[in-house]
This record gives structure tokens, C-alpha cells and sequence, in this order.
């Protein structure tokens, strides 16, 4: 008798300590959330799939138009036959975006137009974030997010595909896979400013990951620091042949800018805070590495913006392109998260607001 109740409370125990399964494939979309994210996400990609997409309407059309026009065969071979050293060619895979540059020859070599390549790389773009945000805990949460923040469908996924794109396949790996690492590592070969965050994963995966998370949190800041203060450096000697094209883009860096980003990175916090004694599981390791990044990204634009603004670059759009899949991986484990929480999206809210009056999102409410 009293080994079966000894026997009856051991299981009862590893029933409670077992985690929440996520609810996965198509038992998801038999809930009402599941309806919601397919009705959202079915009309979105109809507007970005059909819509009329011409030089006037879309920003940054025509640079995409020259891409496909411009890169073939032939100027593949001669991008290797310029290389000028093994070192300087390794370092011009990333500040060329030969990722980039392939998937525009594979296109031209089925003989898509131009203007049929950039609507099937948005297309692929937003289907393959949408496929990512259903690995997250609650993927409607993180659709909406998508949606809304102005970085995000409104801009990455819509105009400024190259980092969309890039986006899109670091999602993929981390969330899908569990490689967070190997999926940055890959998108900064499509666009140059993930390779930042890749060396932040790095930093995080050597130092102990999810095992030692501050540890790894104290590593990655760290890094953080050592690469914004070396960011001149770098840019002058590795900068790539687009650098006078990101000569505007420190004009925005205000003290405003960072107090916004902070409220971006207070989600990865409440994420590294709700989970910081979760079970062990690759999961759960993925996750983690993805929000000591976003802090150790938020480290860097801090210290760029006090000793070489120049350094945001674009880099300052992965903080808010990163919440749409860790907002969602929350846990609420008491008012405080919860409140604060609640502010990240206040905050999200108030950044949408100011964008629809400056029309970010015209393109996708006009008729």
C-alpha cells in the first residue's frame, strides 16, 4: 500500500514538473488563435504577393531592380578573380553578401524578371517569418508584432528585403532547428549587419549559453563593448563598398531612439528573468542565446551612440525585428513581468501610432 502511493505521488510530481508542450502543426490551427494568425497572415501575404509594386509606390525598387539586372554569372567570376588576398576574399563573402548575390543569380538563372524575383523573394521572406513565429509559444502574439512594428513587415518585409531575407533564414534556424548560431551566421552572408549579432551568439555559446547565463550575459556585454569601441576601426578597413550609403543613418541616433529600443529589450530581460531556472533542453537554449543577444545588441548601440553613432547602421533594426519571436516566449510568472511586459507593448503601440501618421503603412492600408 505504501509503495503505491509512494509510486501514485512520484508520478503526480513529474506530471506537474513536466513542461507545457507547445501546441505544434495543425492542432493549432483548429484554435481560435489558429484561425486568427491564418486569416492575418493569408492577408498580408496576399497584399505583398499581388499588390502593384512600382519604382514610385516602393522605396528602394529600383536598387533591387539594378541587384537582379546586374548580377550574373559573370559577375561572380569577376568578384573572385578581384580578390586581393585569401583574408581580405573571406571578409568580402560577408561585405559583399555573396548570400544575397547567389540567391539573385539561382532566380536569373530560371529566367524570373526582375521585378519576379524581388515579389518572390518578399513572398518567401514573410512565409518563412510566418512558419518561424508558429515555433514560438504563442504565435498569434508574435504575428500581430510583425504586423505592427514598422521595422518589420512594413519595412523589412516589404522594401528592404535583403535584411528581411536575412531575417527570415536566422528565424528559422534558431526556432525551427534550435540554431541560433549557424541561422545568424548564414544571414550575415545575405546582409552584413548580422554579422554583429553572430559574433554576440558566438560569445554566448562559448561562455556557457544557457547553463551559465550570466556568465554568457557578462561575455556578450562585454563583446558589445569592445566591438562599438572598435567600430571606426572596422568600418574604415571592412566597411564594404556600401558604407557612404549608411552615412545618413546616425542622424536619427537620439537619446529617444535608445529609450525606445530599451523598452524593445526589456522583453529578451522578462524572457532571461521567467525562464532563468527552466529545464535544460535545446530549446530552451536557443531561446536563451537569442535574448542575450538582443541585450548584448542593445550594450553595443549604447556604447555606439557615446563613441561612433556611424556604428548603428542598420544594426539598430535587429532590436525591434527580435521582439516578434521572443515577446511571445514570456512567461508570467508574476505581476512584475507582467507589467512590464505590458509596457513593452505600450511602447510597441506608441512607435505604431507616430509610424501610421508619417504613412509606414500605407502600402498595406490603401485601396
Amino acid at each position: 500500500m505504501a509503495n503505491t502511493m509512494q509510486a501514485t505521488t512520484m508520478n503526480d510530481t513529474a506530471q506537474q514538473s513536466a513542461p507545457v508542450r507547445r501546441m505544434t502543426g495543425f492542432a493549432y490551427f483548429l484554435t481560435p488563435s489558429g484561425w486568427a494568425f491564418l486569416v492575418l497572415a493569408a492577408t498580408a501575404l496576399s497584399i505583398v504577393a499581388f499588390r502593384e509594386r512600382s519604382v514610385g509606390l516602393i522605396f528602394d525598387q529600383e536598387a533591387y531592380i539594378q541587384y537582379f539586372r546586374s548580377t550574373d554569372w559573370h559577375w561572380l567570376v569577376q568578384f573572385y578573380q578581384n580578390r586581393e588576398s585569401d583574408i581580405g576574399f573571406a571578409i568580402s563573402l560577408i561585405t559583399e553578401e555573396l548570400g544575397w548575390r547567389s540567391w539573385v543569380i539561382l532566380l536569373n538563372a530560371f529566367g524570373v524578371t526582375p521585378e519576379g524575383g524581388i515579389r518572390t523573394t518578399v513572398v518567401l521572406l514573410n512565409l518563412v517569418v510566418m512558419y518561424s513565429l508558429l515555433q514560438t509559444r504563442r504565435p498569434l502574439v508574435g504575428l500581430i508584432l510583425w504586423l505592427v512594428i514598422p521595422y518589420a513587415l512594413a519595412t523589412v518585409g516589404l522594401f528592404q528585403i535583403r535584411q528581411g531575407f536575412g531575417l527570415a533564414i536566422a528565424m528559422l534556424f534558431a526556432l525551427r532547428f534550435n540554431r541560433p548560431t549557424l541561422g545568424m551566421g548564414l544571414a550575415s552572408f545575405v546582409h552584413t549587419t548580422f554579422a554583429v549579432p553572430t559574433a554576440f551568439l558566438m560569445t554566448a555559446g562559448f561562455f556557457g549559453g544557457a547553463q551559465k547565463k550570466t556568465r554568457a550575459l557578462v561575455a556578450v556585454s562585454t563583446v558589445a563593448i569592445v566591438l562599438a569601441s572598435a567600430a571606426k576601426f572596422l568600418f574604415a578597413n571592412y566597411g564594404g563598398r556600401r558604407i557612404d550609403e549608411y552615412s545618413g543613418y546616425q542622424e536619427n541616433f537620439t537619446i529617444k531612439l535608445l529609450s525606445l529600443l530599451l523598452f524593445y529589450t526589456m522583453a529578451s530581460i522578462m524572457v532571461l528573468y521567467s525562464t532563468w531556472r527552466a529545464q535544460d533542453t535545446q530549446r530552451e537554449g536557443a531561446i536563451t542565446k537569442l535574448s542575450i543577444m538582443h541585450v548584448g545588441l542593445f550594450v553595443y548601440l549604447v556604447v555606439a551612440f557615446f563613441v561612433f553613432p556611424f556604428a548603428k547602421g542598420r544594426v539598430w533594426y535587429c532590436v525591434p525585428l527580435l521582439l516578434p519571436f521572443l515577446a511571445p516566449e514570456i512567461k508570467f510568472k508574476n505581476a512584475m513581468v507582467l507589467v512590464i511586459t505590458f509596457g513593452v507593448f505600450v511602447a510597441v503601440a506608441a512607435d505604431a501610432t507616430k509610424s501610421y501618421f508619417e504613412g509606414v503603412y500605407h502600402y498595406f492600408l490603401m485601396p
